[in-house]
């Protein structure tokens, strides 16, 4: 399913870069080229011009505790019998010899790093035009004392063009891969190869065509032509600059990271293939989070599992006065416990294979304390207190548990109904156990949850027994 305005929510609230920290940006930019034009620094400034992820705006919000960066490139007249290196070096000693930005300088090659600690750092990049002996427009690097052609201008018109011909989507596109690239860590790639690599498989005709109508299905595009190159280039190939063909963007690259990218490529392409064709809207929102992560459309996981009580009620044939599930339980009796739905959008799926048929059950026990005494057994649906702390435990049918040393027992929790939902205390992911096939937890949000023993075996990590669900009811 393509959950058009859920991508667009997404964006908006996990990855795109918010609006204040960008309109912080543009202040501090403004102050920083007053500040250059009026350092005593020595060339002739032309012009100021973004450029990376903030020209192409691919830029996206960075992890929780860390920075984002942006590029400023300086474009100016040559100085004669300057060194490339004078030129960053110089413009360094404009900074550093400043009050206001002498403690605020990190160590780089071809630019001034400007670091605006907790939000972002600005690379003041030199570019020297026209000079003599020269090819156009040039960066500097200063480690090698060497000019390096460069045209800023002409990639973001290249990829302006790309993006226009994708309905405007490819930047979207490309700030979901990044967000993947960030927040999963499985592949790493720089963001202007990844840029190229997906700018280069968008031709003129798709402005025609459907295949970029929205977020969604630009994304699967994109993933699925990503992965037919990859697929049929198994040795690492040249990325080229398209406007600019002697300049190579490979250089951070080797053979081993290509191969983990175009094997996470291909993986992400399965995967959201799936999600995207899934019919039924749990399901698909489940497979979504697979790729995205558990913040994709929390909308709609809320309005499930708040809307458990809506279920049981209707299915239960119960008076619609019944405040919740717990009321229900209260009134009707624990029977009413077989229509709480199994499939919630923030429910994971099993993760192992399944292959055997041996009979597990739960025990539960309420405890004075996490590791306290044991006070007494309880049984699925009982209605408990908050606060109380529980210790469950996976058994065979003889009540014997499984030895660890051939078996790992895995817990999934769940919890549902509109106290944890407000709370944003939902759960539906697996757990190790705490030690020997136990788990501990704690009763805190009220309503109807439960909690769920996998038996998997440990030679092949099959899942040969689960429990079924054992309810704690909060009240």
């Amino acid at each position: 399913m393509r959950l058009s305005q859920q991508f667009e929510d997404f964006l908006r609230d996990e990855v795109n870069l918010n609006q204040t920290r960008i309109d912080l940006l543009e202040a501090r930019v403004g102050t920083l080229k007053r500040f250059v034009e009026a350092a005593a620094w020595g060339p002739k400034i032309l012009e100021f011009a973004a450029q990376g992820s903030w020209a192409h705006e691919t830029i996206i919000k960075p992890l929780k505790g860390r920075e984002f960066d942006a590029d400023l490139l300086v474009f100016v007249d040559p100085v004669a019998s300057w060194s490339a290196t004078d030129y960053v070096r110089t413009l360094r000693g404009a900074f550093a010899g400043s009050g206001i930005y002498g403690d605020m300088l990190l160590p780089a090659n071809r630019c001034v790093t400007v670091n605006y600690a907790g939000d972002f750092h600005l690379d003041v990049v030199p570019c020297v035009i026209g000079r003599p002996g020269g090819s156009g427009a040039e960066v500097c690097n200063k480690d090698d004392d060497v000019f390096e052609p460069t045209d800023g201008h002409g990639y973001a018109e290249w990829w302006e063009g790309r993006n226009a011909w994708a309905h405007h989507r490819l930047k979207h596109v490309v700030r979901l891969l990044k967000f993947l690239r960030d927040r999963k860590a499985t592949f790493s790639v720089k963001s202007v190869l990844l840029t190229t690599l997906v700018g280069e498989r968008i031709t003129s005709l798709d402005a025609f065509g459907a295949d970029f109508d929205d977020v969604p299905t630009a994304l699967r595009t994109v993933i699925g032509r990503l992965d037919d190159y990859l697929e049929a280039n198994p040795a690492m190939p040249t990325i080229r600059n398209p406007v600019l063909w002697s300049e190579t963007f490979g250089r951070h690259w080797d053979q081993d990271k290509y191969d983990n990218f175009r094997s996470c490529m291909n993986r992400y392409r399965r995967w959201i293939d799936d999600a995207y064709a899934e019919p039924d809207r749990t399901e698909s929102v489940r497979k979504w989070h697979r790729v995205f992560g558990e913040d994709f459309a929390p909308e709609i996981v809320l309005e499930e599992a708040r809307g458990v009580r809506d279920t049981v009620v209707a299915k239960a044939g119960l008076p619609n006065a019944v405040r919740d599930v717990v009321a229900a339980i209260q009134q009707f009796g624990t029977a009413v416990l077989v229509h709480v739905p199994w499939k919630l959008a923030h429910v994971e799926p099993s993760r192992w294979r399944t292959g055997g048929s041996i009979d597990v059950r739960v025990k539960g026990y309420l405890c004075s304390a996490r590791n306290g005494q044991l006070v007494r057994e309880f049984g699925s649906g009982e209605i408990l207190g908050r606060g109380r702390d529980l210790l469950f435990e996976a058994v065979s049918l003889m009540g014997t548990p499984f030895g660890a040393r051939d078996f790992d027992i895995r817990w999934q929790v769940v919890n549902t109904d509109k106290a944890a939902g407000y709370a944003k205390a939902l759960r539906g992911g697996f757990y190790k156990s705490d030690d020997a096939g136990r788990r501990w937890e704690r009763t805190e949000y009220r309503g109807a949850h439960w909690i769920e023993a996998f038996v998997i075996r440990k030679r092949d990590k099959v899942c040969v027994g689960r429990s079924g669900r054992f309810f704690v009811i909060i009240e």
